[in-house]
């Protein structure tokens, strides 16, 4: 009988305790695709843990397959411990509990819950941003996911960046709570109450400070929470989707690691919109941008963890043109520098308008003749990224058919 070459992996991982990549594709004669493969499988079904910084990324058993193991050893050694002792542990070295709290943002507004008296009789009424505690074995990433979807049902956002980190006795005296605050941008949906709250309401910084009924900590970190709204469009700690060679979604990743690693590879989407006589519609990058500020651009933007390239898509034109129109995938192609890796999915649209867009992303909108573009008589008073000029080159048959008609 063949043995799988899962259990291969385990049965080796098992005997050496860390491996890398390289040991299995020696050792167990495997193919680096397939080997990249089965650890992904593994990594995702909890049967072994991922560690270290490319080129130096270790594989070793799962985390919690090792805590019997590490029991039975406690357990054989002769070590007397006292009630005493016990005691000074438990004052001394109690875990605190992390809570990862979303501050949901939209045109100006943060999203506040009303908490049900099913979920806590003692704060029954009271005020305050959705959140929940985080478990073993999550990343923050699929932390905030999870908490959205449980309590803030109906509603779709992405995670921006982290905003603060409180500390509390809470009401409940027997945990030390460490609360995390991060900032997440609304994308679409309305929401629904659940066990955890019996309602929902968009409230203005101004309304924040006036409203009595809202938990001290959430008063306390009102500025923290503005100025991470001014920097929303500045966070290189935005989480992104990590793809591999293959474009096979393999985690997230930071777009400060996306943008500043050559081994690591990430998603993006790239729209061009037309109008229906043929005209390309370009934005001018807000001077809030940390690359290109000022420069005339196409539409588009990274994908984030937790969607798909196409929800991306939309999300990013309804961002940045005020418009949400069928998009047509074109083509997807690997761009690769010396600091990064980029797999670019590129969509075409058409719109008349009208289009509105969010100042901190976007500062006016324009729109151009294709041909008199490529012919550079927009170079004087407009600059305009290159890229534009490739992809309005190679999307000649869509805008040139437009043009005729």
């Amino acid at each position: 009988m063949t043995t799988k070459t899962s259990f291969k992996i385990l049965e080796y991982i098992h005997k050496n305790k860390r491996v890398e990549t390289k040991d299995l594709i020696k050792t167990l004669k495997i193919g680096k695709r397939a080997i990249y493969k089965q650890l992904n499988i593994l990594i995702k079904n909890h049967k072994i843990s991922k560690y270290g910084i490319p080129p130096h990324v270790f594989y070793t058993l799962y985390a919690k397959d090792l805590v019997p193991n590490l029991l039975q050893t406690i357990k054989q050694k002769p070590y007397k411990v006292t009630r005493d002792m016990q005691i000074k542990e438990l004052i001394n070295r109690v875990p605190p509990v992390v809570n990862v709290n979303l501050v949901i943002y939209k045109e100006g507004k943060f999203l506040i819950g009303t908490r049900s008296i099913k979920k806590d009789k003692l704060e029954h009424g009271l005020l305050l941003y959705p959140g929940g505690r985080m478990q073993f074995d999550e990343t923050i990433a699929q932390c905030t996911k999870r908490i959205l979807e449980a309590e803030v049902c109906g509603v779709q956002a992405n995670l921006r960046r982290l905003i603060t980190a409180c500390t509390d006795l809470g009401t409940d005296v027997r945990s030390y709570n460490v609360n995390l605050y991060y900032l997440m941008d609304y994308v679409a949906g309305t929401p629904k109450p659940s066990f955890q709250f019996d309602s929902f309401k968009w409230y203005t910084e101004e309304e924040l400070t006036r409203e009595s009924k809202i938990v001290d900590e959430v008063q306390d970190i009102i500025g923290e929470v503005s100025a991470a709204v001014r920097l929303i469009n500045t966070n290189e700690e935005e989480i992104l989707v990590e793809a591999d060679r293959d474009d096979n979604e393999v985690g997230s990743i930071s777009k400060r690691e996306a943008h500043h690693t050559s081994s690591r590879f990430h998603r993006a989407a790239h729209i061009v919109i037309f109008t229906s006589k043929g005209e390309v519609v370009l934005h001018q990058r807000s001077m809030n941008k940390i690359t290109s500020a000022g420069k005339w651009d196409m539409f588009g933007g990274h994908q984030v963890y937790g969607h798909t390239i196409g929800q991306t898509a939309q999300a990013e034109l309804a961002e940045e043109l005020g418009i949400n129109v069928p998009l047509t995938l074109v083509e997807k192609n690997l761009y690769s520098t010396n600091t990064q890796n980029e797999w670019a999915y590129l969509y075409y649209g058409i719109s008349d308008g009208p289009y509105g867009f969010d100042r901190n992303e976007v500062a006016q909108i324009k729109v151009f003749d294709c041909e008199r573009l490529l012919n550079g008589e927009y170079s004087k008073g407009y600059d305009i990224l290159s890229h534009v000029f490739t992809y309005i080159e190679r999307l000649r048959f869509i805008w040139g058919k437009l043009k005729v008609s």
